[in-house]
This record gives C-alpha cells, sequence and structure tokens, in this order.
C-alpha cells in the first residue's frame, strides 16, 4: 500500500510539473509583445502594417505589439539580433543574402506591382527589347528595382551582366534618378513607386516595364512579410496572429486605397500627397498570400540562378522550403 501511494503521488507530480510546464509556455505565449520594425522612410508598401495598427487588426487578433522604427537597409541585422520580429521587404533584394545564409522566415506575400523602368519620353525605346546596349540608372546593383528588370531583360536573351553585358547598369541615389533621365545622362531608370508613377504623370518618363500589368510579373508577389527565424521557432502562436491580422489588413487596403493613403498622410506615416498615393495603391493588387510568398521565392531564386546572382551549386527548391514558413491556423488568404 505504501508503495502505491509513493507512485500514485510520482505520477501525480510529474503530471503537475508537465501542467505547469505547458501553463508557463502558454502564459509566455500570450504575453510575448513582437517588435515590429517600420521604416523610417516608410512608403506605400508598408500600408497595411500601419492599417493593422489603426483599423484594430491587431487588437482583434489579442496581439501585444511594439512598432519601431528602423533603417531599412540595416534590416536583416535588426532581425537575426532579435531587435526586431518583423518587417516587410521587397523580395527580390533578400534572394541572394538568403542563398548566402540569412537565417529568416517569410510567412506572407502582401502585394504585386510597385517597380517600373522608365524611358526617356523623346528616345526610340518603346520595349523591353530596345533596352539592349542602352544606360539604365539605378540605385544599386543589388538593388530590387534592379534585379527585377535584370530578371526581365534576360528573359529575352540580353546579357545583364555588370561585366560585359549588353546593358550598362549607372548608379545613382535613388532621389536623383528622376533627374539623371531628364537629364539624359542615361537612357533609362529602373525605379520604385511612387516616384516611379510621378515620372510617368508628369510625362518625364515612358514606361517599358511595369511590375504591376506585364504578364511575367503582374501575378506575382514582390512585398514580403520577413520574420526573424528566432519568434517563427519560440513564439509561432504570436507570428500566426500577426500574419492574420495583416491578411486582414490588406484586404481593406485592397477595398479603401483613398481611405488608406488620407490615413496615412494624417498620422505622418508616408509623405506625399494623399490623392496620389491612393492612385498608386489602385495600380497595385493586395493580395496576402501564404502560397503566394513561397511561390514568388521560387520564381526569383530560379531566375536570379538563371543569371548568375543565385551560385549554381544552389539547390532552390531547397532553399525555398527552408524560408519558406507556414503557420497552423492561418488561412492562404482572405
Amino acid at each position: 500500500m505504501k508503495r502505491f501511494i509513493v507512485v500514485t503521488l510520482c505520477v501525480l507530480l510529474i503530471q503537475g510539473m508537465n501542467l505547469s510546464a505547458g501553463g508557463a509556455k502558454q502564459a509566455s505565449e500570450d504575453d510575448y509583445v513582437i517588435k515590429v520594425g517600420i521604416g523610417i522612410t516608410a512608403g506605400l508598401c508598408t500600408a497595411p502594417f500601419f492599417i493593422a495598427s489603426e483599423k484594430g487588426f491587431y487588437g482583434e487578433e489579442g496581439l501585444k505589439y511594439e512598432e519601431i522604427k528602423i533603417d531599412v537597409n540595416q534590416t536583416h541585422q535588426l532581425l537575426t539580433t532579435g531587435q526586431i520580429d518583423v518587417t516587410n521587404f521587397l523580395l527580390a533584394g533578400m534572394i541572394q543574402p538568403l542563398s548566402n545564409g540569412l537565417d529568416v522566415k517569410i510567412p506572407l506575400g502582401l502585394h504585386t506591382g510597385c517597380i517600373k523602368v522608365l524611358a526617356d519620353p523623346d528616345s526610340d525605346i518603346r520595349t523591353a527589347e530596345d533596352l539592349r546596349g542602352k544606360r539604365i540608372g539605378v540605385s544599386g546593383l543589388g538593388a530590387p528595382p534592379t534585379l527585377i528588370t535584370q530578371r526581365y531583360l534576360a528573359r529575352l536573351g540580353i546579357n545583364v551582366g555588370a561585366d560585359g553585358g549588353e546593358v550598362e547598369w549607372v548608379i545613382f541615389s535613388p532621389g536623383d534618378l528622376p533627374l539623371a533621365l531628364e537629364r539624359k545622362q542615361v537612357d533609362a531608370i529602373a525605379l520604385n513607386d511612387p516616384a516611379a508613377w510621378i515620372v510617368e504623370q508628369d510625362g518625364k518618363g515612358r514606361v517599358i516595364i511595369n511590375t504591376t500589368s506585364d504578364d511575367y510579373l503582374k501575378d506575382e508577389i514582390c512585398c514580403v512579410v520577413e520574420a526573424s527565424s528566432r519568434v517563427y521557432k519560440n513564439h509561432p502562436e504570436t507570428l500566426a496572429k500577426f500574419v492574420r491580422a495583416l491578411q486582414k489588413a490588406t484586404r481593406y487596403v485592397q477595398e479603401n486605397p483613398e481611405e488608406t493613403a488620407r490615413l496615412m498622410a494624417e498620422k505622418n506615416y508616408v509623405a506625399g500627397d494623399p490623392g496620389v498615393n491612393a492612385q498608386v495603391l489602385k495600380t497595385y493588387t493586395y493580395r496576402a498570400s501564404v502560397s503566394g510568398a513561397r511561390e514568388a521565392i521560387l520564381r526569383n531564386s530560379r531566375d536570379l540562378q538563371q543569371i548568375g546572382i543565385v551560385d549554381q551549386s544552389i539547390d532552390v527548391n531547397v532553399l525555398t522550403d527552408s524560408v519558406f514558413a507556414a503557420l497552423p491556423g492561418v488561412p492562404d488568404s482572405l
């Protein structure tokens, strides 16, 4: 009888410890405050983050969060050192660092569009094929607009290599690119919206490549949620809440571009005229997609490997699987 009592007490003690550990884990998950990185000079691509906060979608998910202003050029360092947990980023600019071992996760794609290549309107450049042998102004060889342009031109059989290629890449600061085109220092420029949209509307550039409408790119997710591997591993439920909130927010942005632009201007989230910003938002397709993120990772990886930016030894399918992060309880899209 004594032995039975001792064994029973031991079992109850072990069960109690397990329940306690489970409770502690749950409490830790519920109490975790996710750190959301927001660019100091945030653009329209960040709209769902603002809307998720302003319209209460984070609150609907029971999410505790802190918004942290960041220099987007330090995004990867901030994520890997735990200074932020999540942010948004142009996928094209992530592929090479990912292939080199950057340890982050991508759980959601946000929208399509936002990059254009514009030619001098007085030139004879009418199609992407006409960019062969021309000078294209870019903000850097690793910048997403550059990589998108290289992918597009390479599919046409144009050698886009920085050395000995059929295109000359001329580097300017992003703010100087429209002026470089106007002064005819280059034949075309690769540029993000809303700056690209303004150049087009002002009649100072002819759109040659448009990721919102060109067949090869119009359905491809360009901006994604980037999450630290640490929050993905240790706080998956919190990350899932964040992702679901952004899915709701992207749908709101898609359905309410004018209200989104007005709100961002009133709250000083994004610079620029709200009327212009609303028009630009209407050209995007805000379709937060889990599977769309995976497809975009694979497409970008394959294309960039073919033009030599991703090493040939990399298995792009393995790379995609290691980076893509589906979360339990998160629908593919709303």
